[in-house]
């Protein structure tokens, strides 16, 4: 039980209390308690002090028991202190309390009664003659000799009687305090762990598979940003869920399209077609362009899944950007010549060798021309440039095509993006070719950009640094 969060937070308000509160209200109860008899009995050092300054001055000396019990009468009206007079034999002279009247003449045998006579100022708590008190003894003086002791005391029976009292109401007031302590740490443990709780559930939901769950909660405090995040979190995880699946529809297609031309080519080849040359090489013409864009595919998708793996390595070598150029074209050249689209190469000046990964600039061309003879319609044009610029090398690939609105400019290299949702699903594919190509591109410290309109074609241009 005390593993959980809950319960952990309650003690920690709740132990404080228990353990802190008695200990600091006994400290108290006896601090005052100590402090109160300390002052008590100054006041009685104080009041005996006067008294006995009062005895020593008097006019005619002290003799005997109705002299002394004359003396004390008037202070009895002005003291509730219990005052005790006797000679140096320790015999009572007077009292100040009538119960006492029959002590008078007794001898009064006391430890303190000595150490006053021998000239100490002696105080303390001890035994009366009825219940404890708090006494002072002093010794007084007639003609400058030790008369006799002078002994004032003060009941302190009642005053622990009220410290007892008061000892029980801090006790109690200690107990609610901790009542109260502990339901407040409840309810704030309780305000803290039911958020806590519903995340955990919310968590498990989306372990489970449902990535829609989401944690309600109206808090401005950590745990409100936590659920907030949590939930940022949730929508992100769906998100990617629903890009994947969207990325499986995409990959599947793009794998159907080509298969199921495959296989009608196969079956009229089998239905007689063979013996027809022009249809045969027709249909094996067509199979092999299948057969090359699912090679393509799966380039891009083993690339794909390589970048997962670790981050994309170049192997660089002196490469001729016009043979590499040409090269790439040269592949594309049947696909023009079946749909009537004009392809044009053009390399401007001697261009220098650079340092580069020829396979992946390979792959970056070839992407740029698929995605162009893919947008052209029949009777357009595609053209490749490759120029010098100062400090770096420029290749374009231009088009006639429908072109790129311009709301789709700032996605069209970002992963996983196909397009507008109008555009035909042949047309769009799996949105990893171009974000291929601006990794590449960047890997290379380079740049790759484009420009285009609605219905004006597109051209991608991309610059390569020489050294």
């Amino acid at each position: 039980m005390i593993r959980t969060l809950r319960t952990k937070l309650v003690l920690s308000h709740v132990i404080p209390t228990i353990v802190l509160l008695p200990i600091l209200s006994l400290f108290l109860l006896f601090t005052l308690e100590e402090f109160y008899i300390h002052n008590l009995l100054r006041q009685l050092v104080n009041q005996a002090q006067l008294l006995r300054d009062d005895i020593e001055n008097e006019a005619e000396p002290i003799a005997g028991a109705d002299a002394a019990q004359g003396f004390l009468n008037p202070i009895a009206r002005l003291t509730d202190a219990h005052v005790i007079l006797m000679d140096r034999n320790a015999t009572i002279l007077a009292t100040t309390r009538q119960a006492d009247a029959a002590r008078i003449g007794q001898h009064y045998d006391h430890p303190t009664i000595a150490q006053a006579l021998g000239g100490e100022t002696v105080q303390g708590l001890g035994p009366g003659f009825d219940a404890e008190v708090a006494y002072v003894v002093l010794a007084w003086r007639q003609n400058n000799q030790t008369a006799g002791v002078l002994r004032l005391a003060y009941e302190v029976g009642d005053v622990r009687a009220q410290f007892d009292q008061l000892q029980w109401l801090i006790m109690s007031g200690s107990a609610i305090t901790v009542a109260l302590a502990l339901g407040l740490a409840l309810g704030l443990a309780t305000t803290i762990t039911r958020p806590l709780r519903q995340l955990s559930d919310r968590a498990q939901e989306i372990a489970a598979g449902n990535y829609s769950a989401r944690v309600s909660t109206d808090r401005r405090d950590e745990v409100g940003l936590l659920a907030l995040s949590f939930n940022q979190m949730a929508t992100r995880l769906e998100e990617a869920q629903q890009s994947r699946e969207r990325q499986l529809a995409a990959i599947a297609h793009e794998l159907a399209r080509p298969m199921a031309g495959m296989r009608a080519a196969v079956e009229t080849l089998r239905d007689g077609a063979v013996e027809d040359r022009e249809v045969r090489d027709t249909l094996l013409a067509d199979t092999e362009e299948e057969l090359a864009r699912l090679e393509r595919l799966i380039g891009t998708l083993q690339s794909l899944h390589k970048r997962g793996l670790q981050p994309m390595q170049l192997h660089r070598s002196e490469i001729a950007i016009d043979r590499l150029v040409r090269a790439s074209v040269a592949n594309f050249e049947p696909v023009a010549a079946r749909t009537g689209i004009a392809l044009s190469v053009e390399i401007l000046g001697d261009l220098p060798k650079i340092p580069a990964d020829e396979d992946r600039l390979i792959q970056v061309l070839t992407n740029l021309l698929d995605n162009a003879f893919k947008f052209t319609p029949r009777g357009g044009k595609v053209a490749v440039q490759a120029s010098e610029e100062q400090d770096c090398i420029r290749i374009t690939v231009t088009d006639t095509g429908v072109g790129i609105a311009p709301e789709e400019l700032p996605n069209i290299f970002q992963q996983f993006y196909r397009g507008d949702e109008t555009r035909p699903p042949e047309k769009r594919g799996m949105g990893l070719g171009l974000a291929i190509c601006r990794e590449i591109i960047a890997a290379h410290q380079g740049k790759i950009w484009v420009e285009s309109e609605s219905g004006q074609g597109a051209r991608f241009a991309f610059l390569l640094p020489k050294d």
